[in-house]
């Protein structure tokens, strides 16, 4: 029997919007996920600033949604491989997933 939710920790660009998202979970078949961009503001609401691009080859200020969405796991490409959070960007991901 699946795990209800199984831990994840990897980057997969989101089909829908184009953007990178940081994926932490799976749960069936959905993806739990937080959202990168480089825009301050999404939708009206103020983005989290990160200390460092996870993305090793763009040097631009990136952002984070400040919470987290769900969606169905065919909404997301390939991995990004090489990508990672800084350890003080870390911190704020794990507030966001909480």
């Amino acid at each position: 029997m699946a795990k209800k939710n199984e831990r994840k920790n990897e980057f997969r660009k989101n089909r829908v919007t184009g953007h990178p998202t940081y994926i932490y979970a799976k749960s069936g078949d959905d993806y739990k996920y937080i959202g990168i961009t480089h825009a301050k503001v999404t939708d009206g609401t103020k983005n989290i600033p990160l200390a460092k691009n996870p993305n090793p080859k763009d040097s631009r200020q990136s952002y984070v949604r400040p919470t987290a969405d769900k969606k169905n796991r065919s909404t997301f490409g390939k991995k990004l491989n090489g990508w990672f959070f800084s350890d003080e960007d870390k911190e704020k991901i794990n507030k966001i997933k909480k």
